[in-house]
């Protein structure tokens, strides 16, 4: 069974909403009024030969992006079918089915919502931009956009905003067995870090694509947690 445990939900909120709310908010601030952004991305695209040099290589487009995400998708679909079997009453998980379930629903959440965001946002993937030798205008979160503009399709960064789903690891263990939390929170950011410095080498984001999937990750686990285990926090 999991540990049935009480959390101070002042101390609670304070370490998981505002303390991270502050740090996201100077990050963002920084990358959004200087150039880091680009002066990073500038390093993996060659100006001579007008392209990023390692778009198209076997170990960042085969296995990290193609078979990372297929590897992602087949993880979900396993943690699915172990939670559906978790309800059966003569199943020993049936005591952790709740947090399994809370598990997949996180799971899902912060990769849904970002691809609602890609599908409405107007900035652009470096590959695109003309700094690059795309022909699209570089745009920033609080940029004023033109309406004739057409969606970027590339904010946030979805790719390892699959990779930072698992961030959710970290709320699971929390209750179930809390000596694990940090052990699920360095995998999400493991995962996630590993494809969002892929995609930035390939061109196809920005680091402050992968800081906003990180946050959509973690604020969406948080949420769905207060909702899931209300009780628990005291």
């Amino acid at each position: 069974m999991p540990t049935q445990s009480t959390i101070d939900r002042k101390n609670f909120v304070n370490n998981h909403l505002l303390f991270p709310l502050i740090v996201l908010v100077v990050i963002l601030l920084c990358l959004e009024f200087t150039q880091l952004d680009v002066w990073l991305a500038s390093h993996f695209y060659n100006p001579e030969l007008k392209q990023w040099s390692y778009r198209d290589t076997w170990l960042t487009q085969a296995v990290l992006h193609k078979s990372g995400r297929y590897l992602v998708y087949a993880i979900g679909a396993g943690l699915i079918l172990f939670c559906l079997t978790s309800w059966r009453s003569k199943s020993a998980f049936y005591g952790y089915r709740i947090h399994l379930t809370f598990l997949v629903v996180t799971s899902l959440a912060g990769p849904l919502f970002i691809t609602y965001l890609k599908s409405h946002t107007h900035i652009y993937c470096p590959w695109d931009l003309a700094l690059f030798g795309g022909n699209k205008p570089y745009i920033r979160l609080f940029d004023a956009v033109d309406n004739r503009l057409t969606v970027g399709h590339c904010f946030p960064s979805g790719h390892s905003g699959l990779g930072f789903t698992f961030v959710s690891l970290y709320f699971f263990f929390l209750l179930v067995k809390p000596e694990y939390k940090y052990r699920g929170l360095t995998v999400g950011l493991l995962a996630g870090f590993i494809f969002g410095i892929n995609q930035e080498v390939r061109g196809a984001h920005f680091f402050s694509h992968d800081v906003f999937a990180l946050a959509i990750c973690w604020f969406s686990s948080l949420l769905l947690f207060m909702i899931f285990f209300r009780k628990s926090l005291k």
